[in-house]
Order: C-alpha cells, then sequence, then structure tokens
C-alpha cells in the first residue's frame, strides 16, 4: 500500500510541476511601461516623420468614379461553385452563436469610389460586411497589380458596414473561427475578385466631379454600450457627397452604431440598418450610397421597433439625416487632396484574461489569432473634410476631442474602422481593467494601445492641416 501511495504521489508531484512549466510558459504580465518609451513606438514615429515629408498637396479639378458589385453569396445543395459564389455553407459572423444563412434577406454589395487629381490616386473603398480582413485587401492589392493598374496599397483605403449578417468564413485561426465560422480560403478569394472588380468599374468610370462634406449630430441613434447613458457619445454623422459633371452623385455617411441591431436569431443575410441607410437615399435620387463604420469600439444603435423594422427605423433616420445635410452642402469646383498613408508597428499581443494583471504568452496568442504582416495607418483631406482610418474597432469615446478639436479650426472629420485589418477593441485605458466584452475579451495589445494610436491621430490629423490641435 505504501508502494502505491508512493507512486501516486510521484505522480501527483510530476503533474504540479508540469502545470507549472506550463503556467510559467503560458502566461504573460500586462505590458504598463509608457508607450512612447518602446522602440515600436521611435520606429513608427519615424517612418510617419517620413510620409509626411514625402506627401503633398495637389489642387485643381478632380476626377471621380463609382463603382459597385453585388457580393451576396447563393447558398446551394450539393457541390458549391466559389468561383460563381455559390457556396454549400456559409456562417454569419459577429456572433459565436450565430447561424449559418440559408436566404437572402437583402442584398450585401461592395462599393468604390475613385478618385484622380494630378498625379495623385486614391480608392475608397466599402463593403457589406463585418470586418475587412488583411488578407482580403492584400488579394486585392495583389490582384490590380496583376492587372497592371498601377495602385498600391497605400492608395487604397478600406471600410465596411460592420454588419454581422454578412459573409463569415473568411478569418483563420481559432478566434476568426469561433467568430465567424471555419475558414475558408475560397470564400476570400471570391470576394477579392468582387472587390477587384467594382475598383476596375470605378476607374472606368471617372469624371470631372465636385464635391463637399457636412455632418449632423444624431443622438437618439446612438449610445455608449460600455456605461450606457452617462457615458461619452460620438453622436456625429459625416456625410460626403460627390457629384460628376454628368449629375450623377455618390454619398458616404460615417456613423459608430454598431450594426447588431440584426442579431443573432436571424438565418438571412443582411446589411442590417446600413442596408437600409444606403437603400433609402439610392431611392431618393443619389445613384450611389455607401456606409462605413465609424469609430463603433464603444457605440451601438438605439433606435424603436423590433428586429428588421428597427433596423429599417435607424437606417431611414440616419437616411434623412444626411438628405438634410446634404441640401447644406456646398460642392465646390476645386479640389484640394493631400494624403498620408504608412505602416505602422504595435505592441506585442497581449490578448486572452488570465487575471487584472496577467494574459497569455504572446506566442501562444498568436496561435489563437490570424496572422498579422502588415498594419496601415491612412489618412486624407479632401478641401476641409480630414478622414482617418482606423484598423480595428476603434472607440467613440477616443475621437470626440478630436473631431471637436478639428471642428474648431474649421474642419469636417471622419474616423473609420476595419481599414484591411482587425486588431480587436482599441477602448480607452480607463476601461482596460473593467469587466466588459470590449476590453477584457477584445483588448488585446495591451492598456496603452488606444493612447498610442490616439497619439499617431493627432499627428496624422497636424500634418494634414499645417497646425497643432
Amino acid at each position: 500500500m505504501k508502494k502505491w501511495l508512493k507512486i501516486i504521489a510521484k505522480i501527483l508531484g510530476a503533474i504540479i510541476v508540469l502545470i507549472a512549466i506550463f503556467l510559467t510558459y503560458s502566461i504573460d504580465s500586462i505590458d504598463t511601461a509608457p508607450y512612447f518609451e518602446s522602440n515600436y513606438y521611435k520606429r513608427t514615429i519615424s517612418s510617419l516623420d517620413s510620409a509626411i515629408e514625402k506627401s503633398k498637396i495637389v489642387e485643381g479639378i478632380i476626377l471621380a468614379g463609382f463603382g459597385k458589385v453585388n457580393i451576396t453569396p447563393q447558398i446551394v445543395e450539393g457541390k458549391q461553385n466559389p468561383s460563381e459564389g455559390k457556396f454549400s455553407r456559409i456562417k454569419m459572423p459577429g456572433f459565436g452563436d450565430g447561424q449559418h444563412a440559408i436566404g437572402v434577406h437583402d442584398s450585401l454589395f461592395v462599393k468604390v469610389i475613385a478618385f484622380e487629381l494630378a498625379d495623385q490616386q486614391l480608392v475608397i473603398i466599402s463593403a457589406d460586411l463585418l470586418m475587412i480582413p488583411e488578407e482580403l485587401s492584400v488579394k486585392v492589392a495583389n490582384k490590380l497589380a496583376e492587372k497592371d493598374i498601377n495602385l498600391r496599397r497605400g492608395q487604397l483605403l478600406f471600410g465596411a458596414t460592420h454588419t454581422h449578417a454578412g459573409v463569415g468564413n473568411s478569418l483563420p485561426g481559432y478566434i476568426g473561427k469561433q467568430f465567424g465560422g471555419e475558414y475558408q480560403p475560397e470564400v476570400v478569394e471570391w470576394l477579392s475578385v468582387k472587390f477587384t472588380d467594382a475598383i476596375i468599374a470605378a476607374l472606368g468610370d471617372k469624371k470631372p466631379a465636385k464635391m463637399g462634406s457636412g455632418f449632423i449630430h444624431a443622438p437618439n441613434l446612438v449610445r455608449n454600450r460600455i456605461i450606457g447613458e452617462t457615458g461619452r457619445l460620438n453622436d456625429r454623422l459625416t456625410v460626403l457627397s460627390v457629384k460628376q459633371d454628368s449629375a450623377r452623385q455618390a454619398v458616404v455617411g460615417v456613423f459608430a452604431a454598431h450594426a447588431t441591431i440584426v442579431g443573432r436569431w436571424n438565418n438571412q443575410f443582411s446589411a442590417d440598418y446600413p442596408g437600409y441607410f444606403q437603400r433609402r437615399l439610392e431611392s431618393s435620387g443619389i445613384d450611389m450610397a455607401m456606409f462605413m463604420a465609424g469609430t463603433v469600439g464603444s457605440h451601438t444603435n438605439k433606435s424603436p421597433g423590433e428586429r428588421f423594422e428597427r433596423a429599417q427605423n435607424m437606417g431611414q433616420a440616419l437616411a434623412d439625416s444626411s438628405i438634410v445635410v446634404l441640401e447644406e452642402i456646398e460642392h465646390l469646383d476645386s479640389t484640394s487632396l493631400l494624403l498620408v498613408s504608412e505602416k505602422i508597428e504595435i505592441p506585442k499581443l497581449q490578448v486572452i484574461y488570465v487575471a487584472d494583471g496577467l494574459r497569455i504568452n504572446p506566442t501562444l496568442g498568436w496561435k489563437l489569432l490570424p496572422p498579422v504582416e502588415s498594419v496601415y495607418m491612412q489618412s486624407l483631406r479632401l478641401n476641409d473634410l480630414v478622414w482617418i482610418t482606423m484598423p480595428c474597432e476603434f472607440s467613440g469615446e477616443y475621437a470626440i476631442d478630436l473631431q471637436n478639436a478639428l471642428e474648431l479650426q474649421g474642419y469636417n472629420s471622419a474616423i473609420t474602422s476595419f481599414n484591411g485589418q482587425y486588431l480587436g477593441y482599441i477602448v480607452p485605458s480607463r476601461y482596460y481593467y473593467y469587466d466588459t466584452y470590449e476590453a477584457r475579451l477584445m483588448g488585446w495589445y495591451g492598456p496603452s494601445m488606444g493612447d498610442y494610436l490616439m497619439e499617431l491621430n493627432y499627428k496624422l490629423a497636424n500634418s494634414l492641416t499645417k497646425s497643432r490641435l
């Protein structure tokens, strides 16, 4: 008996040692060091300084073209044909326990506006998707290069409506599978073809154009999803209008509310409230309406009704507000354009909560997430509109002060999420240890990530406006 007790004790001791070794190498402490002392920060600032120095303002008559392509998959029985958009099984992403699509409530689109001014080209792309995966943005840039179209990745500004009833199965890794279903590379390939087709259509449609922008506050349509009614609220609806000399018009709306009205109860493809927004404008005489998710990292929707009726109320109310803005916009004959685009470096991965001061080791964390090869910060000034793109779900609370500062200097502004990358949620550091989905589960890069990105945002805004905000 004593012999067996000794054997059991040795086995238990070995197990405890193995657990201790595993914990030692699989858990890491949160990095709380000042980000501005880090090497990634110093290298990024150097890269941005170089990009800013090389950037130049171009002025004159701008050319603009519009492109629109349907990206609604067909769900078929039996053998699928991805090249024709026919799939046997597509998960609608965003909800871990969401459903697979069995039909179409309303169609999904990718829409594009292509600009050319002097020797500068810029393409704005938005799609009725949850996000724009890095693999998709890279494939689109590569396909354009294969067709000898002279557009670099830095000239492609990506965005998404952030509908949770769009096309999933497009993110590799464990977390990608949990939120969007089993990764299917053929889905990403099919989407990249559709995106490329829309860009080519827009490039072929370029004509002399006028443009203008404006904004309106819509506090009744958005709320702070982290701390509710007492939280700071970015309720700005930014509107960009582009009119070709042929009288065709495209309108872009940017708003901070999550598109989660169409929830996990739904089993049909839908663009959620952004779809109703776009269709309302297009039925009101606008030739192409686009929507881009703004600073959705801490904001959600607020509208009366239930299910699709609620999405309709929300989208149409935003569209009607946009029409009010459009009536006030002055479209200028001459346009000034300044574009600053550069890759940035990011801090070490600090994903999966263990305790307030602990996350799993970055090496182990990367096995759960899609690979991150490049992260772009892109910004532009179109006349008095300053536009900054983010590679994540960026908090509306962060955006408020910068947008207010720009307004005091006479500038309209837009800050959009999902620019060809996904780095989780970026919320103010004061929420980092708060037990919320946004900070605890989706805050992947430590408590300083938001402040770091905001410094870059101010740096870009200052360079675009030639001021110090």
